[in-house]
């Protein structure tokens, strides 16, 4: 029976040596081996990495909203929104999506795309629109060496989204129209002018409009009819030699604020026509010129200045 119980406990004693001695052996061998695993999920739309993740998400993804963890280059492709994946939401979480194409993203006629807390960057243009074109999100910095956003038909910016766009060489944004929704915000510059609109621009209810440039070209061009609603605020500023802004006609609607500013031989803000008599908050450097119209444009410190019935206090100059 002793016997026995010797034996027994000297193989338990040499299994807890051989087990001490694989694992001695194994810390030796180097670091232990880790899988890699992979939480991306290009259908679903979370943790996009890859241009391989983000291109199959836009063509067939199974949700609206991708979530980017990492800068994406999407080298010569570009991201097609078509009207089967319009809607649809970028969570940039402060990453860049970069493009060395025509466009970085391309939306078809009447599409729509939200961008948040990210960078588009485009060696072209940034934002390329083949009609008219939805534009929403916040933190979003458009950036194209060409222009930021170009679009065939006009481009809306959503209620309450807040996008920057910027041009190396062209403009802001060239558009055949241009609308901010209520709250919406939209800061444009670029060599060759912050905005430039072929047709109507109406900035709603609380929203505001502003453009910059550094070139002999006007922060923002708009060849039909600017409207400005209630509460809305526009800025204009060249800190080169010419007009702050050049607009065919302005259409004020309640307590709006007008901040403009041209080179000193131009003016703050031109416009081809002006037959009524508003007044504004804010200031025009140098001061405004009509090209025709007996209208006049008064600039107040604020709301509470506003008269009932604006009344010219000077008349402007007119454009020889």
């Amino acid at each position: 029976m002793l016997q026995r119980y010797i034996h027994k406990s000297r193989q338990i004693k040499l299994m807890m040596a051989a087990i001490f001695l694989a694992v001695f052996l194994s810390g030796c061998s180097g670091a232990p081996e880790h899988t890699k695993v992979d939480f991306a999920d290009p259908i679903g739309g979370s943790s996009i990495v890859t241009a391989a993740d983000l291109i199959a998400f836009i063509e067939k993804g199974e949700s609206d909203v991708a979530k980017l963890s990492a800068d994406i280059s999407l080298e010569g492709e570009m991201l097609r929104i078509t009207k089967a994946r319009q809607g649809i939401t970028i969570d940039g979480n402060g990453f860049t999506i970069s493009g060395a194409g025509a466009c970085v993203l391309r939306l078809d006629e009447g599409c729509s795309i939200t961008l948040n807390n990210i960078t588009i960057y485009g060696v072209a243009d940034a934002i390329g629109c083949l009609g008219t074109a939805f534009i929403g999100g916040n933190g979003a910095k458009i950036t194209g060496i060409g222009n930021g956003i170009r679009s065939e038909g006009s481009v809306t910016i959503l209620s309450g989204s807040s996008i920057s766009c910027e041009a190396n060489k062209g403009v802001g944004v060239v558009s055949s129209g241009l609308t901010l929704q209520d709250g919406a915000s939209l800061t444009a510059e670029g060599p060759m002018g912050g905005i430039s609109s072929s047709g109507d621009i109406f900035v709603n209810s609380g929203a505001q409009l502003a453009a910059y440039t550094e070139e002999n070209y006007n922060a923002i061009k708009c060849g039909a009819t600017l409207t400005l609603e209630d509460g809305s605020k526009f800025i204009a500023e060249n800190r080169g030699s010419f007009h702050g802004a050049e607009i065919s006609m302005l259409q004020v609607n309640g307590a709006v604020t007008i901040e403009a500013k041209g080179g000193k031989n131009s003016s703050g803000l031109f416009l081809f026509e002006q037959l009524e008599n508003i007044a504004v908050i804010g200031s025009c450097e140098p001061q405004p010129r009509f090209e025709k119209g007996k209208g006049s444009i008064t600039f107040v410190d604020k709301a509470q200045d506003l008269p009932d019935e604006p009344q010219p206090v000077a008349t402007p100059v007119e454009e020889e």
